[in-house]
């Protein structure tokens, strides 16, 4: 069984060792073929389950339920935490070798970071190799986040994992939480929020969590934070997960709680007891009339190439509708998008001319599959979450002849990159100015090191799921680069958000850092790209 340490990163100047592109190509191929492997960050949770780590009953049986996301539990059902956590790195190191594991995300619910470092620190380490991320209860506040991350980070770069670990905090457990659910649903690697209100109750004080008098609806403040998770999960753009319906006998109560949060707008729920899972599947499951009504309005909306209002059984139709009715077409089982349209979608990047019917695109995928597969290593919207952090496998040691082609290429005749002699007298002035000196080597064109700094970015970021790019909101180079300079590159992902009028794809702001062999920062550019979504089907 592997092992781990736990450590706060640093900032290195050293420079970083990459594997060799080949071998990365390799790898990325075998995961892109392997049926076991499907990347987590995308799927759909309408049933977030819980297990208790420390049972062998519930633990064998827990990826043949059926569960989108099933949690591994050491906190408030585990009492003898050791146990469970030898329990959980048992079941972890045979999970991907069990049927049901590679349609079943695989959380493991911590202990809160507020309790003993210990523990939680524990929990990590015991939930690291083979899961899919972890549930973070009692979280108060983005920086707790924060400080998750530079450690899982950290780990993540020791062990050469492909994908980043995804955070589910409950967001809702505290007073001082509820008031900053909104920063805490922006953190890192946040992919989800849900709440749960029997903590708050204790800390509130409060007899009820529900009304006893009225159908056993939540109180006002109980309700004010259900609603605010909901709030905050689609103004950060992260699934919204309903809290648990604690009377797992009452299956009525639950499938009317279900359908109100569905109708209201979260992903899914959560789930204490198996006879719950299907139940919740099919009430997120859109009925006939709702898949109906919502074909039709997609189907008139791109027919009409989205124009003006028009009008469905008396009711006016316009982009909001259409928004939602292609939202429920996701929740479809096995839904095809492709099939929404018969005459094919076509998509408007830029000006009118820039167009693409997905159709002929699908056709032209297939048919390239069978004589040469394409291998798409860049992350979908819902995988690039803010906060992700990527240091980039590529690195480039740049050369003269890279910069006089460049120059020339760009038909820019500046003396500055192409004559040595003025380069000599300039190296004195960039000394004085406090920046590296060239002694005597041209300046290296600028715009070859960002062309440079996006595309070492490229293959763990945005290859083959861009859309396209719509800008630079800042580029700035705070040191000369020189030949004979070597390379390399990060990107943090600052934001992300939804696209009004494109539900199939997001707006991604990513910041791109490159840095020389001395660590000095050399281009820094912040970019938006317009990013493919993962079909869910």
């Amino acid at each position: 069984m592997s092992t781990t340490t736990i450590v706060l990163l640093k900032k290195s100047t050293k420079r970083f060792v990459h594997p060799p592109l080949t071998n990365h190509l390799r790898l990325c191929r075998r995961l892109s073929s392997s049926s076991s492997f499907t990347p987590h960050h995308h799927r759909r949770r309408r049933s977030v389950h819980f297990v208790p780590a420390d049972n062998d009953k519930f633990l064998s049986k827990a990826l043949t339920l059926g569960a989108d996301t099933i949690v591994l539990d050491l906190e408030d059902s585990v009492k003898d935490k050791q146990l469970g956590r030898e329990k959980l790195r048992s079941f972890l190191d045979r999970a991907n070798t069990l049927p049901g594991r590679n349609k079943t995300e695989v959380l493991v619910r911590i202990n809160p970071l507020s309790s003993s470092i210990e523990d939680w620190r524990d929990d990590v380490l015991a939930g690291f190799h083979g899961s899919d991320g972890f549930m973070v209860p009692k979280v108060e506040t983005q920086d707790e986040l924060k400080l998750l991350d530079e450690i899982l980070s950290g780990m993540e770069n020791s062990n050469n994992c492909q994908h980043a670990k995804v955070l589910l905090p409950i967001a809702t457990e505290t007073p001082l939480a509820v008031l900053n659910i909104a920063k805490i649903a922006k953190g890192p690697r946040v992919s989800a929020i849900t709440w749960g209100c029997e903590d708050l109750s204790a800390e509130l004080g409060s007899y009820n969590t529900r009304d006893a008098n009225n159908s056993g609806v939540y109180l006002d403040v109980f309700r004010h934070c259900q609603t605010m998770c909901l709030l905050a999960a689609k103004a950060a753009g992260v699934q919204a997960i309903d809290g648990i319906y604690q009377n797992v006998r009452d299956m009525d109560g639950f499938k009317n709680e279900s359908n109100y949060a569905k109708c209201v707008g979260f992903d899914g729920k959560l789930t204490l007891h198996p006879g719950q899972i299907l139940a919740l599947h099919k009430v997120f499951e859109p009925t006939t009339d709702e898949r109906e009504e919502a074909t039709t309005i997609v189907k008139m909306w791109e027919q009409s190439n989205g124009k003006g209002s028009m009008e469905l059984n008396g009711k006016m139709i316009d982009l909001p509708h259409y928004v939602r009715a292609k939202k429920v077409l996701t929740r479809v089982t096995n839904y095809d998008d492709t099939t929404s349209n018969e005459g094919g979608t076509t998509v408007s990047i830029g000006s009118d001319n820039e167009t693409t019917n997905s159709k002929d695109s699908d056709k032209e995928e297939e048919e390239g599959e069978e004589v040469f597969p394409r291998v798409y290593m860049g992350k979908f919207f819902e995988d690039l979450v803010p906060g992700l952090k990527l240091r980039h496998f590529l690195t480039r040691t740049v050369t003269e002849s890279d910069n006089v082609f460049f120059t020339c290429l760009t038909l820019n005749p500046a003396p500055i990159h192409l004559d040595h002699e003025l380069s000599k007298e300039n190296s004195s002035s960039l000394s004085g100015a406090g920046l590296n000196s060239s002694n005597g080597k041209p300046l290296f064109n600028s715009m070859f090191t960002l062309a440079l700094l996006v595309g070492m970015s490229v293959p763990e970021a945005t290859h083959g799921t861009t859309i396209a790019n719509l800008g630079f909101s800042e580029v700035l180079f705070p040191n000369p680069v020189y030949p004979g300079d070597t390379l390399r590159a990060e990107t943090t992902i600052l934001d992300r958000r939804e696209s009004k009028s494109r539900p199939t794809q997001g707006i991604v702001t990513l910041q791109h850092v490159a840095y020389n062999q001395r660590g000095d920062v050399v281009c820094k550019a912040t970019r938006q790209a317009l990013m493919k979504k993962k079909q869910v089907g």
